[in-house]
This record gives C-alpha cells, sequence and structure tokens, in this order.
C-alpha cells in the first residue's frame, strides 16, 4: 500500500482512493487492538462520506441537503466552540449561495464540498472524544480513553483550520478583487495528503507500540 502511494499517491484523486483502501486494510489488520481498529473506523467513515460529498452535484437540492445537515451538526454541538465557528460559515455560505444566485454569478466555487467536510470533521471528533465510550456500549471493549485518540483529533482540528481557509478564500477570491488568490489553493492538497499520511503514521505507531507492551508484559 506504501508502495502504491508512493507510485500513483501523486495526484489527489488517486490518493484518495489508495488511502481508503490503505484504511480498510488497516482496520482488518489492526482489528485485534480495538484502541486502533476505532480510530480507524473513524477515519473511515470520514473519507467515504467525503467521496459522497464530492460526486455530489452542486444543485438546488445537494445544497439544501448539505447545508441542511451541516448546521444540523452544528447546533447539535453548538457548545462546543469549534461547531460555533461552523455555524458561522454555514450561514455566510447560505447568504452568499443566494446573492450569487441572485446575480446570476457564472462562476460560483462548489462551496458545499467543502462546508460538506467542515461539518463531517466536526462531528467526527466529537465521535472520536467518544469512542471508548462508544465501543463499550456496542462492541463490548471496557479500554479507557487513550492519548491516540487526542492525536488523531488533534490532526482532524488541523484538517478542521485548513478547510476554513480554504473556504475563506474562495470567498476572498469570488467576492473581492483578488481573484488571483490561491495561497491555500495550491498548498492545500500537498498539505491534506500530509495530514492524512500522518494520522495513519500515528495510529500504527500506536498499533505497534501496543504489540511491543504485549510482548513485553508477556
Amino acid at each position: 500500500m506504501a508502495l502504491l502511494l508512493y507510485l500513483y499517491g501523486s495526484t489527489p484523486r488517486h490518493f484518495d482512493y489508495i488511502y481508503i483502501g490503505a484504511l480498510c486494510v488497516s482496520a482488518i489488520f489492526c482489528w485485534q487492538d480495538k484502541d486502533s481498529f476505532g480510530a480507524l473506523v473513524v477515519l473511515l467513515c470520514y473519507w467515504l462520506l467525503s467521496k459522497i460529498i464530492y460526486i455530489a452535484p452542486d444543485t438546488v437540492f445537494y445544497r439544501i441537503v448539505i447545508y441542511s445537515c451541516s448546521l444540523g451538526i452544528a447546533i447539535f454541538y453548538f457548545r462546543y466552540p469549534i461547531a460555533k465557528v461552523l455555524t458561522a460559515f454555514v450561514v455566510f455560505t447560505v447568504c452568499i449561495e443566494f446573492y450569487w444566485w441572485m446575480s446570476a454569478y457564472a462562476n460560483k466555487p462548489r462551496i458545499i464540498y467543502f462546508i460538506g467536510l467542515m461539518a463531517i470533521a466536526v462531528w467526527l471528533k466529537r465521535l472520536l472524544i467518544n469512542r471508548a465510550l462508544l465501543m463499550s456500549e456496542y462492541l463490548g471493549y471496557s479500554g479507557g480513553k487513550v492519548a491516540l485518540d487526542g492525536n488523531v483529533g488533534a490532526i482532524l482540528f488541523g484538517y478542521f483550520i485548513l478547510l476554513i481557509l480554504m473556504t475563506t478564500e474562495y470567498f476572498i477570491r469570488h467576492l473581492t478583487s483578488f481573484k488571483d488568490m490561491l495561497i491555500i489553493y495550491d498548498l492545500f492538497p500537498p498539505i491534506s495528503m500530509f495530514m492524512s499520511a500522518l494520522t495513519l503514521a500515528v495510529i500504527y505507531m500506536h498499533y505497534f507500540y501496543n504489540q511491543s507492551q504485549k510482548h513485553l508484559s508477556a
């Protein structure tokens, strides 16, 4: 899998599919370590949902669905600062979408994708925090919260910040005279791919550390 990422992972589209495959294989490989498995399932949910949003056409129907779901997630977790930020972006984006529609703006960007990703990041970050409780309830696993949750959650939060910067730059480019501002646009693919690879590396480091501790205790 690492060889495939090296040979074909330079383009975001190939990277996405190879990475999803890597998550599936890793989930099978790490099945015995429920902490690593739980984190992998959270990541797999994120990538599968992101692909669904990616292939969704930018029509009025899908805008309503994605913005409504995003706002629902934001309101549900509104007591957390990250959800408050998401709420502000969803409301602002809906207003701007209406403005673009009224003005018949021809070059309207596909903002629903990035708002959808932000919402999924908020939801899964909260899910990751409650991972131990959920796994205890549904899988009978009594393990406690581990550092892995915090590490993966921190990377998810970093990706959330990257999405905020990307969306903000889109607004600047399509609402002001700074039409050539492409700093985050150019940096987004390599940074997001690095974060994805880093997340998988962190999970495997945790997995092999747990395995080594078992052998040492034996």
